[in-house]
């Protein structure tokens, strides 16, 4: 009987830790957000998995008077939201950020975590970011910006952008 027991807690046990790795997307250096891809992923694609968003607000590129993109947001609790941009030229998804601690990166950073302890899973450095923040680069080049955002020594933000943003003034 305690046999059975035990044997009956490991799987138990084994499939907790399973559905937890289940939901928890890893975002990826080369555009991955769990199930979707930057310049991939449509807006009927993304809206099929994660449903309808809880707002949507147009992305402007001054001066421009034309929206370039739009913005869909989901609320994941209090104070947690993950966004996902669309570009009008593009169609395509061009942008993600979250403040949700479900998602990691490739190497298990999330929402939350140390930043010391971010770096040194990423193996990288902080490095300053806009105002008082700080950021670890997980992928900085003429396209892609893929970063942790830093508040107060913990990681506060996952943000993705991608090659054709519609956000006019990035990551500063």
């Amino acid at each position: 009987m305690i046999r059975v027991a035990l044997v009956l807690s490991c799987v138990v046990a084994a499939a907790a830790t399973a559905a937890g790795a289940a939901t928890s997307p890893t975002v990826g250096t080369d555009g991955r957000i769990g199930p979707f891809r930057i310049d991939v992923t449509t807006e009927a694609q993304l809206r099929t998995l994660a449903g309808k968003p809880d707002r949507v607000e147009n992305q402007f590129f001054p001066p421009g008077k034309h929206a370039v993109g739009h913005t869909l947001y989901y609320r994941c609790g209090s104070d947690c939201q993950t966004a996902y941009s669309i570009n009008n030229s593009t169609g395509k998804l061009s942008d993600y950020w979250t403040t949700s601690r479900r998602f990691t990166t490739e190497r298990g950073s999330r929402v939350g975590m140390s930043a010391s302890e971010a770096a040194h899973r990423e193996g990288r450095t902080l490095v300053p970011g806009c105002g008082d923040g700080l950021y670890v680069h997980l992928r900085w080049d003429a396209h892609h910006k893929f970063v942790l955002t830093v508040l107060r020594g913990t990681v506060n933000t996952i943000a993705y952008l991608g090659p054709h943003s519609v956000y006019y003034d990035g990551l500063c």
